[in-house]
């Protein structure tokens, strides 16, 4: 009975691990659904059309992964397969190696999605990233796949910024108010920094420097 039993939990652990390898492989050739390659839209929806050397924190082992700006997916690469990485918990924080870049999966809003991470700490800057599909013909607006032809092209919207502080609270940033009012009880401190540094709510290299100046 015991050989039995202990048979019966390998099978099902094995079945569980087949099911969860399912829900990963995607289909590189459509997205949402939608018969479309890639290739036939100018551009890239890729941060990095290459595969780089990455990993869950939850797990050890390292394998090429990028990140799709349009679907707001993680793709890897096992055995020349191309998967989808589950868009849920353990996989929250991604961390590529070459070039070195933290994303992580975060609730905003009750939409779940991958922000790159500028800085950490107690207080962390979020960086997000979108692309859509520009019309043919200098129509700048968006497009599905299946209006799309030949001369539709991939276009990266403009990058927003959030902060995340310690108790989990986000705020888009678009200006100072948005940061002292999140921070009432630094504001004689934050107003002393906005005062001799000029931060630009729309260059990285400010933000990052604010929210470092948070973190001390």
């Amino acid at each position: 009975m015991k050989n039995i039993t202990t048979a019966f939990l390998i099978f099902l652990i094995s079945f569980c691990y087949s099911q969860q390898e399912v829900s990963y492989q995607m289909n590189t050739s459509a997205t949402k659904g939608e018969a479309l390659k890639y290739s036939d839209i100018q551009g890239s929806p890729y941060l990095n059309d290459n595969f780089s050397p990455a990993k869950a924190t939850c797990c050890n082992e390292i394998m090429p992964m990028r990140y799709d700006t349009y679907t707001d997916e993680i793709e890897y690469k096992k055995e020349g397969t191309v998967y989808t990485l589950l868009k849920e918990s353990p996989y929250t924080r991604i961390e590529f190696t070459n070039p070195k870049l933290v994303l992580t999966l975060e609730n905003i809003d009750h939409k779940p999605g991958y922000f790159i991470v500028l800085a950490d700490g107690k207080n962390s800057l979020l960086k997000k990233i979108t692309t859509k599909i520009e019309a043919p013909s200098g129509n700048k607006n968006p497009v599905s796949f299946a209006s799309k032809d030949t001369n539709s092209s991939f276009r990266r919207d403009e990058p927003v910024y959030y902060v995340k502080t310690e108790k989990g609270t986000y705020r888009l940033l678009k200006n100072k108010k948005d940061i002292l009012d999140l921070y009432p009880d630094k504001s004689a401190e934050l107003n002393s920094f906005f005062d001799t540094n000029k931060i630009k709510f729309n260059k990285e290299d400010s933000l990052i420097k604010l929210i470092n100046f948070l973190n001390k």
